[in-house]
């Protein structure tokens, strides 16, 4: 946890320095406000978090593990996903 904590300090004092917290925070923003439909980060949490505290009683594991790969694996081909972000992230550098 302190490591957490201390890559966040340095991600704002290096977003600080370049004058750069305009941006972040319209990031930040976009990440958990709706955007068309749904607001899509806080409901993936949501159901991670519920799926992962399913997995404390022994036994109901197996089945949260296996709704845990399937969150993941829809979060990865869901229209707004993993590729589409990764290609338009790789073709903006």
């Amino acid at each position: 946890m302190p490591i957490f904590f201390l890559l966040i300090g340095i991600m704002l004092i290096v977003v600080a320095v370049n004058d750069k917290m305009a941006d972040l925070t319209t990031l930040v923003k976009e990440d958990f406000s709706p955007s068309g439909d749904v607001a899509a980060f806080p409901i993936w949490m949501i159901a991670i978090f519920v799926t992962g505290s399913l997995g404390y009683i022994k036994a109901l594991r197996p089945v949260a593990n296996a709704f845990l790969v399937l969150i993941v694996v829809s979060m990865v081909l869901s229209n707004r996903g993993f590729f589409t972000k990764f290609k338009s992230a790789i073709e903006g550098v």
